[in-house]
């Protein structure tokens, strides 16, 4: 690679120096499907194989544009098959001078490293023990005793909505005015998502109630990151008083019913879209109502462990539970399970790796393909899970357990709309008639 494109790439070399599919017979054992092999150089710019058939294989550059879409650039061979072929250093030259060309045109998002914050965005100081100093306290805590998601989480959340606000307020001066300002600016400020941009405040009576119940969800978040990081401090004895602790208050928040599920002719469609090793983790999701993470941890030895169902390990603040399943869907998972060692991952992807947030960009294609909603995601498939069992008259309580809920309130809020229409319907149907005459008029009038 020549020095001066070694210079240009000073950020993303070793993310170069990492691509699985440098070399023939590397890019050989790749196996032929419709979508590109990705490997990831910054955010929103990569290097992949196209490899559909045995007549073609081609270097291909993917750029992330500024109203976040891809587009997609063909480089050139990646096999000689007859015309010659593109080494990796002369792909990686060609993608790098497209990308040049798109950013000096305006069209390309900002460039920015690959990777996920991993620390807090600022550093307190002094011998004061400040809110922030208890931040960076729990953190440490929260770094051994959350998953990496959840204290990913807290990062970003800290990051975001707390930073430049109270981080350098001496922590037993910490009073409810403070926390009344941290609620208002949390109202004011739109989430961010991934890399992007952060948007301008909006007013509160410029939300709309979807919009202003989430960002009272988030405050309530932050309100219990606090919580727990200011009770560390007490517990340590870095403060004298437990007034901070005391005057943390959360928002009430009216739940609203989840609407958005699939029935089943839009399940099929959107299987129809996806990709095989997609389409073995979205069955796996309808057959069991569970969440990706808990999907992607699943071994050989969790199926049929026991019971007629799986055992799903204790994930997020859900503790460990077994899961029933139905006729078809414990078939579908022994024959995933079919020439496995016990303790090998029953779903992977298609370049045979463990599931983690590949998954995304996947699956909002194939709902994109599918004609479904395009918000739909994929934690949808866990509600349409609920929702089929609750109209099929599947009690709530039984559910709950499925879902691996401690008590049936969440459920009960969140699907209590459809166990309605299932009692109204049976009230309907399963009355026992009294009288021909009224039956009769009633029949007409459903007729009409």
């Amino acid at each position: 690679m020549s020095q001066m494109l070694q210079a240009r790439l000073a950020g993303p070399q070793d993310t170069i120096a990492s691509c699985p599919f440098q070399t023939r017979p590397e890019i050989e054992r790749l196996g032929q499907r419709d979508a590109p092999y990705w490997h990831h150089f910054l955010v929103g710019r990569h290097i992949g194989i196209h490899r559909p058939d045995g007549r073609h294989c081609n270097w291909t550059a993917r750029l992330l544009t500024k109203d976040r879409r891809y587009i997609q650039k063909c480089l050139g061979p990646a096999l000689d098959l007859g015309r010659g072929c593109l080494s990796y250093a002369e792909a990686v030259q060609a993608a790098f001078s497209w990308f040049e060309e798109l950013t000096v045109k305006g069209g390309a998002a900002e460039q920015a490293p690959r990777g996920r914050t991993d620390a807090l965005c600022f550093c307190p100081t002094g011998d004061v023990y400040t809110v922030g100093h208890a931040l960076h306290d729990y953190l440490d805590w929260s770094r051994i005793a959350r998953s990496a998601g959840g204290h990913y989480n807290i990062i970003t959340l800290i990051n975001h909505h707390l930073t430049q606000r109270v981080t350098h307020l001496p922590l037993e001066n910490f009073t409810a005015t403070q926390l009344q300002t941290i609620a208002l600016q949390i109202i004011r400020t739109p989430p961010r998502h991934g890399f992007s941009k952060r948007m301008a405040a909006v007013e509160r009576d410029d939300l709309s109630p979807d919009e202003l119940r989430r960002r009272k969800r988030t405050y309530n978040s932050i309100v219990g990151i606090l919580k727990v990081a200011f009770t560390h401090a007490w517990d340590a004895g870095k403060i004298e008083t437990d007034r901070p602790i005391r005057c943390l208050k959360r928002i009430s928040v009216v739940h609203t019913p989840r609407l958005l599920f699939l029935n089943r002719e839009e399940c099929r469609a959107l299987l129809a879209t996806c990709t095989p090793a997609l389409r073995d983790l979205v069955l796996a999701a309808l057959y069991s109502g569970c969440r990706v993470g808990e999907l992607a941890s699943l071994r050989v030895e969790d199926v049929g462990h026991q019971v007629f169902g799986l055992r799903i390990a204790a994930f997020k603040r859900s503790p460990a539970r077994f899961v029933f399943l139905p006729d078809e869907g414990m078939a579908f998972f022994l024959r995933m399970i079919e020439g496995k060692a016990p303790k090998d991952f029953v779903l992977r992807s298609e370049k045979g790796k463990v599931w983690k947030r590949q998954h995304a960009s996947l699956f909002r294609r194939a709902v994109q393909q599918a004609n479904l909603p395009p918000d739909f995601v994929f934690h949808g498939l866990r509600h349409t899970y609920a929702s089929d069992l609750i109209r099929q008259g599947v009690p709530i309580e039984v559910v709950a357990r499925q879902l691996g809920h401690a008590d049936i309130r969440t459920v009960a809020e969140t699907y209590g709309h459809i166990a309605e229409q299932f009692r109204e319907e049976q009230i309907r149907t399963k009355f026992s008639p009294l009288d021909d005459g009224e039956l009769s008029a009633a029949q007409r009038k459903a007729g009409c």
